[in-house]
């Protein structure tokens, strides 16, 4: 039986719960793909939380804390499909294990899309930064910004449109170099 986490200091306590703060969003994505109705999926996931919490003693931090909770999660999923018995609305057990597995390389490859996205962003010029900041991350209309900057509003359009397709083909450019390395 393993030890309660209560019994552990307080900086792994902090740990703890900094690493599930991380990535509660991306576990509780990958229950919600396993599990088919959302109020179910809240209750996987509480079981998972303590489940980590409880076995916290036992995790090697050398490991990625994601991958190890989204293990746990498989075998709750499957202790919590055991538990319903056989209700027709649920995947059987293959295809849980195809979309858990599908689903964690996914979300993989989502943050190392994100990490090749912020180095394609560096490399634009300031100009085209400053266009992307105002126009995706402060949520600024078009027409709001072409006015400030004296442009139209289609040149706007063009160069959003041209700056998303290099930015697609950068961050191609970098999986397709990643994956033959």
């Amino acid at each position: 039986m393993s030890t309660s986490t209560s019994s552990l200091p307080p900086d792994t306590r902090g740990v703890f719960t900094s690493l599930l703060s991380k990535d509660r969003l991306r576990i509780f994505g990958y229950i919600r793909t396993l599990v088919p109705h959302n109020s179910d999926a809240e209750d996987v996931y509480q079981h998972v939380c303590l489940t980590l919490w409880n076995k916290f003693d036992e995790f090697d931090q050398d490991r990625d804390f994601f991958s190890w909770a989204c293990g746990v999660a498989f075998f709750t999923v499957c202790n919590y499909r055991r538990s319903i018995g056989r209700d027709r609305h649920f995947f059987n057990q293959e295809l849980i294990e195809t979309m858990s597995h599908e689903r964690e390389e996914h979300l993989h490859n989502h943050d190392i899309r994100l990490d090749f996205l912020r180095e394609c962003l560096q490399n634009l010029n300031s100009s085209d930064q400053q266009l992307l900041k105002q126009a995706v991350f402060e949520n600024q209309s078009v027409k709001e910004i072409a006015r400030t900057a004296g442009k139209t509003i289609q040149t706007l359009y063009n160069r959003l449109s041209l700056l998303r397709r290099e930015l697609a083909a950068c961050i191609s450019r970098k999986l397709q170099s990643e994956r033959q390395s």
